[in-house]
């Protein structure tokens, strides 16, 4: 009991050392504490409904399809469990930060997906343990979390491009890249949990080639992204732009929706 509870607490703490990581890569200006706060509350919260959901549409694929088939394993580990739970994780961003004030850098959607991932990692990542062992809890802070971390950049990265979509009038590509910011990190989520639900020699060799490349990837986008970070502005028509975009390192507009003067 003793010990369960120790590895309760300690299974927070990968989700706290990679969320002090985001927030420090938002070096030009930090988001208010209170809206990080409720994004990972919000995450939270989220994991319970999500897992109940797979839990019910598990057993439901299991006995219209068999356990032991190819159908159900595409199905369960990318619709059941990698949909739902990127949804899951998306929501939140949605509701409580789409529309804030606050959302006014390109980075800031990263730092948003990623403060509800990790809070839906610590609740996910606590149920696991608990039902485990210390073997479990080391394998899960070492993949599991950052896994979620960087499925939630992947979804970040598109989500501020949908945001400059939004700034820029251009609906339907905003709607496209929404779109694109659950399904990207959907299939990669599908594939990390395909690879492992395979159990050949071979899925395990291609399951730790892909968590490597992955991490790689994701870890280079991320950084570019800090350092090329810049302001969505929504700007006076009368200045001769509708909408644009003020270049950190320039300090220069680009104006992504010129208006012609009468």
């Amino acid at each position: 009991m003793k010990l369960n509870y120790y590895l309760s607490r300690a299974a927070l703490i990968p989700a706290a050392i990679l969320f002090v990581r985001i927030y420090q890569l938002d070096h030009i200006e930090k988001e208010p504490r209170r809206l990080l706060g409720k994004l990972v509350l919000f995450g939270a919260l989220a994991a319970v409904p999500a897992a109940l959901a797979q839990l019910l549409l598990t057993r439901a694929a299991g006995a219209a399809l068999g356990r032991s088939t190819v159908w159900y394993l595409l199905l369960d580990n990318f619709v059941i469990v990698a949909c739902s739970e990127e949804l899951a994780k998306l929501l939140p961003v949605r509701l409580a930060a789409w529309d804030h004030p606050a959302f006014d850098y390109r980075f800031d959607a990263v730092v948003y997906s990623v403060s509800s991932a990790l809070g839906f990692a610590a609740v996910e990542n606590i149920l696991y343990v608990l039902q485990s062992d210390l073997r479990t809890a080391v394998s899960r802070a070492i993949l599991c979390v950052p896994g979620h971390f960087f499925f939630a950049v992947s979804m970040g990265l598109l989500l501020s491009r949908a945001k400059q979509a939004e700034c820029c009038g251009q609906l339907r590509r905003r709607r496209m890249l929404a779109l694109l910011a659950l399904a990207v990190p959907t299939l990669l989520h599908g594939l990390w949990d395909f690879l492992l639900a395979a159990g050949s020699r071979w899925a395990v060799i291609a399951f730790y080639a892909f968590v490597a490349a992955f991490f790689i990837t994701a870890d280079v986008g991320l950084r570019r992204a800090s350092r090329t970070d810049s302001r969505l502005y929504k700007l006076d028509s009368r200045k001769g732009c509708l909408f644009g975009i003020v270049e950190q390192k320039t300090g220069r507009l680009r104006c992504s929706l010129p208006v012609f003067r009468l």
